[in-house]
């Protein structure tokens, strides 16, 4: 069975300039994202896609392959990580032949994942009759207790508001981590979509379930990082 890791890096980050190959604990982060991919034991193809030539020699360094530079237009920030994977899928295909059976999608931002979640979320997919695993967390905040701004006044974001006063009586709600997006390639095909119409929760670990997207986010991953080496 053909299994695609596919990692969509692009350079234009503006929250925290290149993100993607920032240093996180001595190593580009992009790196942490390819290595767990290598040492996957399901996963047989993986691909950068990015706009960036310092980021594909980085990635490449790494030991992930890099066959093309993506397009401008698939680089800004309205681009759809679904356009990105159908440009990787009409590539392969138009250049190597190849067409793989499972995708998965992993997030340079989430250095905590690991191979072993990797091949766990490619195991459900295959005994469940789902379109897509998709790896999320138990959220902490819940938006049930939030409130709208409406003009510089707050309303309950939910008319039942006061009805879920302790946090034990709220409707238990899963967030997405952006680690981890494992699907078939027919899901795409079927339904333009890389959720389809049946997604199975995987729920991950709160420490492995980072999205680096600010400088504290940085220090977070590193402070788990050196705690999970000791």
């Amino acid at each position: 069975m053909k299994i695609l890791g596919l990692i969509p890096a692009r350079s234009g980050s503006k929250g925290i300039p290149m993100k993607n190959i920032k240093k996180l604990n001595g190593k580009p982060l992009i790196a942490y994202t390819i290595l767990s991919a290598l040492k996957s034991k399901k996963i047989n193809k993986i691909l950068v896609s990015t706009d960036s030539k310092k980021i594909a020699s980085i990635s490449k360094k790494f030991g992930a392959e890099i066959p093309f530079l993506r397009p401008k237009e698939l680089s800004n920030d309205v681009s759809k990580t679904i356009d990105v994977v159908k440009h990787s899928l009409k590539f392969l295909y138009e250049n190597e032949s190849y067409v793989p059976d499972i995708i998965v999608i992993l997030q340079p931002t989430s250095p905590l994942r690991t191979s072993q979640m990797i091949d766990k979320s490619i195991t459900m997919l295959k005994n469940s009759n789902v379109s897509c695993v998709l790896g999320v967390k138990k959220i902490s905040q819940h938006p049930y207790n939030s409130f709208w701004n409406k003009q510089n006044l707050l309303k309950p974001f939910t008319k039942n508001f006061q009805n879920y006063p302790q946090r034990q009586n709220l409707p238990e709600l899963l967030y997405p981590t952006g680690s981890i997006y494992t699907f078939w390639r027919k899901t795409i095909e079927e339904t333009n979509s890389y959720y389809g119409k049946k997604i199975l929760p995987y729920v991950l670990p709160e420490e492995n379930s980072i999205d680096i997207d600010t400088l504290h986010d940085f220090f977070l991953a590193e402070s788990i990082m050196r705690k999970l080496k000791k």
